[in-house]
């Protein structure tokens, strides 16, 4: 029997968990398993429980890492460092730790400054997500089919756990590097907040915005989608990769900047193209698959070893519970 602690118990926390739980024959390749779930939040633990996303309810930190082969931790990015400090001395040895926050560069640093040698440390980012929050939000189908991000600097035997755990959750692996993770996050899933924020700030800010409300209808209720995000969690995103998300709104500043230009001029040719580039490039988008790795039928597993199915101690990461 393998032990599985997941540290967090709002939406990804318990969607993962859920998603486990309820996997098909085929599909549990992670062999027997049990899930234990903890949340400093007692209540949130429970609702987790209540929703079938663990198995067992710990009361503290060391009761859910007790014994644990794999632990995922599924929390706001600023609370990962002080959570890494109190995870460290109670760890056991060979034990596999992993985590679901949306930044890596500086979570993977903390987690090789402050985790004991004693532990391997997978960074990952499942890309799903909603605005609500929560585990009364979670759902056991909503990493089905999206893109898990796994960065590839640790052990083989760690890799394959954790991959084997995102795949039985129904999700797609897909390695790179943590810096090339955060860059590329910034512009399609960072981005899209801010200027969902944004489009809610400079139209409710207008002095006509009671009078003009009632007017929004369905193309600013898609844009604005995002705005009703968790706020804290969008904070601490922003703060952890605060370097890539300025080049990105440098970049639209600037794309801005030229769209005013094109606007007082009253440049037809030019507003057109634009407008006709973007339309093809998202219809190239939606062609090709949206949550589709490059090369997807080509992909592969840079540890250069296949786990066996429905085997999970080949897999080498963990301990045999005596």
């Amino acid at each position: 029997m393998r032990t599985i602690a997941i540290i967090g118990m709002g939406l990804i926390g318990a969607s993962l968990g859920m998603a486990l739980r309820s996997a098909d024959e085929e599909q549990a390749v992670l062999g027997p398993t049990v899930i234990v779930g903890y949340d400093r939040d007692p209540s949130a633990t429970a609702r987790a429980r209540g929703r079938l996303a663990i198995d067992r309810q710990a009361r503290t930190l060391a009761e859910a890492l007790h014994e644990a082969d794999l632990v995922v931790v599924a929390v706001p990015p600023l609370a990962a460092r002080e959570l890494f400090s109190q995870m460290a001395p109670l760890l056991p040895h060979g034990a596999v730790v992993t985590d679901t926050i949306s930044t890596k560069v500086e979570v993977l640093a903390w987690a090789h400054e402050l985790l004991p040698r004693t532990v391997d440390f997978v960074g990952g980012h499942p890309m799903a997500g909603k605005e609500q929050s929560g585990a009364e939000a979670a759902d056991r189908d909503l990493l089905r089919g999206a893109v898990y991000c796994l960065t590839p600097d640790a052990q083989p035997a760690a890799l394959q756990l954790v991959e084997a755990m995102v795949r039985q959750a129904g999700a797609k692996p897909y390695y790179l590097d943590a810096l090339e993770h955060d860059s590329f996050v910034a512009g399609v899933s960072h981005l899209p907040f801010l200027l969902s924020a944004a489009l809610v700030e400079v139209t409710s800010n207008s002095s006509s915005w009671r009078e003009m409300s009632p007017l929004a209808a369905t193309g600013f209720h898609d844009l604005t989608r995002l705005a009703s995000g968790d706020p804290a969690m969008h904070r601490d995103i922003c703060l952890t990769n605060a370097d890539a998300l300025i080049r990105w709104v440098d970049a639209t500043s600037e794309w801005l900047a030229t769209l005013r230009e094109q606007l007082s001029t009253r440049d037809a040719e030019a507003l057109g193209a634009m407008f006709e580039h973007a339309r093809q490039e998202r219809e190239q988008w939606l062609l090709a698959r949206p949550n589709q790795r490059p090369g997807e039928g080509e992909f592969v597993n840079p540890t250069g070893v296949q786990p066996e199915r429905r085997n999970i101690f080949s897999f080498g990461g963990g301990r045999r519970k005596k």
